[in-house]
């Protein structure tokens, strides 16, 4: 049986095989581990804006940032913990970092995706933005051929008035 620090030894010897070991750790790990709030977490209030947070026990005595209001809150440390409790062994510590990098490169894969829709969203709104410009240019000429037409029909109406006081002052003569 080995113990934690030769398995950190092992892992060190073996750096150009770290695809293969971030795959054996992937099996390992739940897909949605972030999501959920598990025993061992730390549940806290933000002392600034009272926003329910929750962090893994190994976060403690920490300073993070409130998702909610993005200032600074302190974890606080369980009662009956110690911040020498936390220790990780080199192996822990070794396979932690290659979990991490694995998930800094999905982050980096979803900022990239994240940012070509955000590209396709500016680019489609200039479309439509351009569109709703040309729509409202020609609701202005209609307007504007709207109120002519009513200009005409008032004058065609006025006309047609002249001309039957004109016809009905002829029949009286």
């Amino acid at each position: 049986m080995t113990n934690d620090t030769d398995n950190a030894k092992l892992l060190e010897k073996e750096m150009d095989g770290e695809d293969v070991l971030t795959a054996d750790l992937q099996s390992e790990e739940p897909e949605n581990d972030n999501d959920e709030i598990r025993p061992t977490d730390i549940v806290f209030d933000c002392p600034h804006c009272g926003h329910n947070l929750a962090i893994d026990y190994r976060g403690a005595g920490l300073q993070i940032n409130c998702v909610a209001c993005g200032r600074p809150a302190l974890v606080p440390i369980p009662d009956g913990m110690k911040i020498d409790d936390l220790d990780l062994s080199p192996g822990e510590l070794l396979t932690q970092l290659f979990q991490t990098r694995r998930m800094m490169l999905k982050n980096e894969q979803r900022i990239a995706e994240l940012e070509e829709t955000l590209a396709s969203v500016k680019i489609r709104r200039t479309e439509l933005e351009k569109a709703r410009m040309t729509t409202l240019h020609r609701c202005a000429e209609l307007v504007g051929m709207c109120q002519s037409g009513l200009k005409l029909q008032g004058d065609m109406a006025n006309t047609l008035n002249r001309m039957i006081a004109l016809i009905a002052e002829e029949q009286q003569r």
